[in-house]
């Protein structure tokens, strides 16, 4: 070796010698376990693929890793507040109801992805919604946003839920109706199927007496028989009239008949039978009773013994 690279080969020891091991770079490290023949694995090996990520795909990657490293609460979303006139008031949702579940999969997600969901639908038949009130589930479907002020469960209501909701089957779209329930002070509930009913505009006397609408029924026999003593053309352009009304209208009456009797709109459950929602209403309110009593009849109170007082 010639003097003056043997200079520099020194000049060069000596400066790796004075360097801290901390300041050389990762790629310059020797692999201790590779040459010894260990076979085991560099503790650094994580950090640097990390490096990689972020060195290869530049501020795309960091945003993305970030977005994989975001929290994701372990709750569920709770109705807050609802004010004005909302789609939750609509569907008689109240403050303190959770929404366990989307289209029958759990929802762990944060409040603003749960709006993302609502105002992103395209789907004529709307989102399943499962709720968590008081201790039981219920399904509503809503075509849009809530209009309500949201906020995260407490663990102790976010563990009720969870418990309850792995013991609860959510049906398909496809298998469930939607109903109207109706309450009266007394606690007399009106299930309202807001399917249209082929009665309604093939027969709308028959649907009218069917559903007891007596004040409707007497309407349509002044009109039929008003309108046969002119002319039986007029008749017939009645009845069609009538039908087609019928179709239309079939659940307004139902529901404006209903409010003019004393009832008011309890709850909106979405259930694949009528005696699935009976038995909604009854674990909600154990005294519920119903106009075709599918559930069997409330349990009386048990009233007090009498006891009688003894003279001292």
């Amino acid at each position: 070796m010639a003097p003056q690279n043997e200079s520099q080969y020194i000049m060069q020891q000596t400066e790796l010698a004075d360097t801290p091991t901390d300041d050389i770079p990762v790629a310059n490290m020797p692999d201790l376990d590779a040459d010894a023949g260990y076979g085991g694995t560099a503790t650094a090996e994580p950090e640097s693929a990390a490096a990689d990520i972020v060195d290869q795909g530049g501020t795309d990657a960091a945003s993305k890793a970030g977005t994989a490293t975001r929290q994701i609460p372990n709750t569920f979303v709770q109705i807050k507040d609802i004010r004005g006139v909302t789609r939750a008031r609509a569907l008689r949702l109240q403050d303190g109801d959770l929404i366990v579940s989307i289209d029958g999969k759990p929802f762990h997600e944060d409040i603003e992805t749960f709006l993302d969901i609502l105002f992103e639908n395209e789907d004529e038949a709307g989102l399943l919604l499962t709720v968590f009130r008081n201790g039981v589930l219920f399904n509503i479907i809503t075509k849009g946003p809530l209009g309500a002020t949201l906020e995260y469960a407490k663990p102790e209501r976010a563990d009720l839920a969870r418990k309850a909701l792995e013991k609860f089957t959510i049906e398909s779209k496809d298998n469930i109706v939607l109903f109207e329930v109706l309450r009266d002070m007394d606690r007399a509930c009106r299930i309202i199927d807001t399917r249209l009913s082929p009665l309604a505009y093939l027969a709308p006397p028959v649907w009218v007496v069917y559903n007891k609408l007596w004040e409707v029924l007497v309407a349509l026999v002044m009109i039929y028989v008003s309108t046969l003593a002119v002319h039986w053309a007029l008749f017939l352009i009645a009845s069609v009239l009538l039908s087609l009304y019928f179709k239309r209208a079939h659940l307004v009456l139902r529901r404006s008949f209903s409010l003019v009797r004393g009832y008011h709109m309890w709850m909106v459950i979405a259930a694949r039978s009528e005696l699935e929602v009976q038995k909604i209403c009854r674990q909600i309110d154990e005294k519920s009773t119903f106009e075709m009593d599918l559930v069997g009849p409330v349990e009386p109170e048990e009233k007090p013994k009498k006891r009688r007082r003894r003279q001292k």
